[in-house]
C-alpha cells in the first residue's frame, strides 16, 4: 500500500507540474505566434514637417506665360508616411499688414495657384513645398501660415519673416 500511495502521490505532483510548464509554454507559443502576424508599428496617418521658411520680399503675380519672380517666397519641407499621396489644398498667409495672401507655384514656363498646380507629396516621400508670395513681406515681421492638405491636416505656423 505505502508503494502505491507514493505512486500517485508522483503522478499527481508530475500532472501538476506539466500543467503548470504546459501552460506557460502555451503562453509563450500564442506570443510568438501574435508578434509575428501583427504589424512591428503601422504607418503614420500624418504629414510630419521637417522645416518651414518665410522669406521676405517683393510680391509675385499669377501668369500663364511667365515664372513666378517675387522675393517673397514660403518653403515648406514636408514628409509623408502615410499609405496614400496626399495634395496641398490651399495656404494662406496673413499677419503684419498682410491679409489672405496665398502661394504661386512655377510649373514650366508659368506661375499658377495651389488650386491650378495641386502640388503632390507621394506615399512614402518627402517634398519641399516651394511656393511664391502674392504679398511683399516684410524681413523680421511676423506672420501665420495656414497649409490645408487634402487628408484633412492643416498646417497653422506663426513663422518670422528671413531674408
Amino acid at each position: 500500500m505505502r508503494i502505491g500511495k507514493s505512486c500517485r502521490r508522483a503522478i499527481s505532483s508530475n500532472l501538476l507540474t506539466g500543467s503548470v510548464v504546459g501552460g506557460l509554454v502555451g503562453i509563450v507559443v500564442i506570443a510568438l505566434v501574435w508578434t509575428s502576424i501583427s504589424p512591428a508599428s503601422l504607418p503614420s496617418t500624418q504629414l510630419s514637417f521637417n522645416g518651414i521658411t518665410l522669406f521676405g520680399g517683393s510680391p509675385s503675380t499669377h501668369s500663364l506665360n511667365s515664372t513666378c519672380t517675387g522675393g517673397a517666397q514660403l518653403e515648406v519641407d514636408i514628409q509623408n508616411p502615410t499609405n496614400e499621396n496626399i495634395t496641398v489644398q490651399n495656404v494662406t498667409i496673413y499677419g503684419s499688414g498682410v491679409r489672405n495672401a496665398t502661394a504661386f507655384i512655377t510649373v514650366s514656363n508659368s506661375c499658377l495657384t495651389i488650386a491650378e498646380t495641386s502640388p503632390l507629396i507621394v506615399s512614402g516621400g518627402e517634398f519641399i513645398l516651394e511656393g511664391y508670395v502674392n504679398a511683399p513681406i516684410k524681413y523680421t515681421s511676423t506672420y501665420m501660415c495656414w497649409i490645408k492638405f487634402s487628408n484633412g491636416q492643416v498646417l497653422n505656423q506663426t513663422i518670422i519673416a528671413q531674408s
